[in-house]
């Protein structure tokens, strides 16, 4: 297994800076969750642990080597990632889809064989999409898609895993299973899980620890309890009076109030 650690990464698009210092870890065991506004750099910090990017400053680490100093392949065996806006091939069928997962163990020309037909199939029956096997991508809905990305992450079985806004484009039944089975996995498995989200809701509820971006830097980091607070809340999201506690669990849950915004901030304050 592996721990995963940002040090004092900066990135930015042109002119505009869009992470700035930021440093936290995530290690073996532990399902952590990225969340903040829009446009704060949750995605950013995702495409640039996955090395789709390069940071401009800072260091990367996958249990203590640099990331730019592992072969790529050999990267792929290690880290899972599920993004958010996939680009995908029209015309292949889901199981194929899934099949890619497999690539990675895979040396150059090789055909997957029964092993890996296997380790793909039971990953869509993990996810409920086994009954997708024979459809096309170009017929499926952006929700199916999603689960068939999760199951691409699962025949890949790697060490680490992250996810851009998983749950997106599900209904909150499937949610709930996705995060049941993410979460399973984290604890049974010893996965090393990060995960960008939009739902406080489920981020208290799934996550072990809270990393609370704002404005390109770490606002809070910590359990739900210390992060889902009515002042980050309030100093974050402009949101006020909406932070209680779960009547079953105790954990901080948000509702809320129409109305109970002050004001709509500008794209320079949520950037």
């Amino acid at each position: 297994m592996i721990k995963i650690e940002m040090q004092d990464v900066c990135f930015g698009y042109g002119r505009k800076v869009v992470l700035k210092e930021m440093t936290f870890q995530v290690r073996p065991g532990e399902m952590v969750g990225l969340i903040g506004p829009n446009g704060c750099g949750k995605s950013t910090i995702i495409r640039t642990l996955s090395r789709i990017i390069s940071p401009h400053s800072g260091k990367i680490l996958l249990d203590g080597k640099n990331v730019r100093e592992i072969p790529r392949q050999d990267l792929a065996r290690l880290l899972g990632v599920v993004p958010q806006m996939p680009l995908l091939p029209s015309a292949f069928t889901a199981f194929e889809i899934v099949l890619m997962g497999r690539n990675p163990h895979l040396s150059p020309f090789q055909y997957e064989g029964p092993r890996e037909l296997t380790i793909a199939w039971q990953a869509m029956e993990r996810t409920a999409t086994h009954s997708l096997a024979e459809r096309r991508v170009s017929e499926l809905s952006g929700g199916e898609i999603q689960c068939l990305l999760i199951a691409r992450v699962l025949a890949q079985e790697p060490k680490a895993i992250l996810l851009d806004e998983p749950t997106a484009n599900l209904d909150i039944g499937r949610q709930i299973e996705i995060l049941d089975l993410i979460k399973n996995l984290c604890r049974e498995n010893n996965l090393t899980v990060l995960a960008a989200l939009h739902d406080l809701n489920l981020a208290s509820q799934y996550c072990d620890r809270l990393v609370l971006i704002n404005n390109g830097r770490v606002h809070a980091e910590g359990t739900p309890k210390e992060v889902i607070t009515a002042r980050n809340i309030k100093e974050v999201y402009g949101a006020e009076d909406c932070v209680y506690l779960h009547p079953v669990d105790g954990l901080p849950c948000v509702l809320l109030n129409a109305g109970n915004s002050k004001s709509i901030r500008t794209k320079e304050e949520i950037a």
